[in-house]
């Protein structure tokens, strides 16, 4: 006889939480192949998925928007595939998306960096339900209401064997069917065909950064992306680094700490966390694979956030919530008013201390003022400051 099962107040809590985060749906489509002999023709040197996440109760309206999109650029009864597309219908296609309203996740594997020998290089069902796993747990940790839609494999035992593992995988909110999973053809499934079009053309200018880079024309798009091996020299692009006084001791311990803690707090669901997280995902990624001298604005880092957590999230939320707390957390920000940025060089430092003083300069001076004042008024009788909690300002005056 099965034992009554009694959902306990934290899950109804997290069940009432869950009822005001809407619903999305993710697509997922695969691009690049498994083997490791890159001397072989079709051999390809990076595997990209990407995920096209979607509010549940805009799918309607998306379908007809990119169904249109498909029509006028030729393919309104056929299948939109990336490799089949000239750079200038591409271009054309990605500015006509640029528009409409989802989110992109990417997973990124440069398979020339990793170490040969291991069972994801020998074996090819390890490779990709490893690379695949990672992705729903980037995923499932984004979101907490998904249902996942993934373009077919062509393997049926790998198919049945990933079920299985989402299902053991998706984390608590399974209780609540709250995730549902499945794969899918992508001749019957538009939005799919739409990752297979991003992923392709993200991976086109992974191969050749000669050609348009897609990762900066769809950053705004972007929500989070993580590559393997995990990367770590930024991307200067137009920039160059010898007139920026790039310091790579600064930067190195700069993504160190934010990927400690990352890694520290990524299971942590709630709402400041996952915002924390998604800021420094964001930073991270900004700062390696698009402009490593450039700011983000806050309203940017708000609109990816918003993505991430059910409350509404503004300045002041970003400021007190996310930036003091990791910062208080031990990650280093450098900051001014055009926003906030991984630091790479001293320079970056230096301003944000600039900025910092700007604001503590001043009110440390009238705190001055205030305790000569008094102290002149009771002939040095009161010490404002000889509070034994502020004696840490005290030192300052001495």
């Amino acid at each position: 006889m099965k034992a009554n099962y009694q959902i306990t107040i934290e899950e109804l809590l997290l069940r009432e939480q869950l009822a005001s985060i809407p619903g999305r749906i993710a697509y997922i489509d695969e691009c690049g192949s498994f083997g490791f002999d890159f001397e072989k023709e079709g051999t390809s040197q990076f595997y990209v998925l990407t995920a096209i996440v979607i509010e549940s109760s805009r799918i309607d309206e998306f379908h007809r928007q990119f169904e249109e999109i498909k029509k006028n650029n030729g393919f309104a009864n056929t299948e939109l595939k990336s490799s089949s597309l000239s750079d200038g219908k591409r271009n054309r296609i990605v500015s006509q998306l640029l528009p409409m309203d989802f989110r992109i996740v990417l997973f990124i594997v440069d398979k020339k960096r990793m170490q040969d020998g291991t069972p994801l290089s020998n074996y090819k069902q390890t490779f990709i339900k490893n690379m695949n796993s990672r992705m729903h747990r980037m995923l499932y940790r984004a979101y907490p209401k998904l249902r996942i839609l993934m373009d077919e494999t062509g393997y049926p035992e790998f198919q049945q064997s990933f079920r299985n593992y989402v299902a053991a995988n998706r984390g608590q909110y399974n209780i609540f069917n709250e995730y549902d999973f499945d794969f899918i053809d992508s001749r019957d499934e538009a939005l799919v065909q739409l990752a297979d079009f991003i992923g392709g053309s993200i991976t086109k200018w992974l191969i050749n950064k000669q050609s348009t880079n897609y990762l900066e024309m769809l950053r705004g798009k972007i929500t989070a992306i993580e590559e393997f091996p995990s990367t770590f020299e930024p991307y200067w692009g137009e920039t160059n680094p010898d007139n920026y006084k790039y310091d790579r001791s600064i930067y190195s311990l700069a993504v160190k700490c934010a990927r400690d803690y990352i890694t520290k707090y990524e299971r942590d669901n709630s709402d400041d966390k996952k915002a924390q997280i998604a800021t420094l995902r964001y930073l991270l990624f900004y700062v390696i694979n698009v402009n490593p001298t450039r700011y983000v604005y806050s309203d940017e880092l708000l609109q990816n956030i918003q993505q991430n957590i059910s409350r509404k999230a503004t300045k002041e939320f970003l400021f007190r919530r996310v930036i003091a707390p990791m910062r208080d957390g031990g990650v280093i920000l450098a900051s001014c008013v055009h926003g906030y940025k991984i630091p790479i060089s001293v320079e970056d430092i230096t301003t944000y201390l600039n900025q910092t003083t700007s604001t503590v300069g001043p009110m440390l001076h009238r705190m001055g003022i205030c305790r000569r004042l008094i102290l002149q008024g009771t002939d040095n009788n009161l010490d404002i400051l000889g509070n034994e909690a502020f004696l840490k300002y005290k030192r300052l005056f001495e």
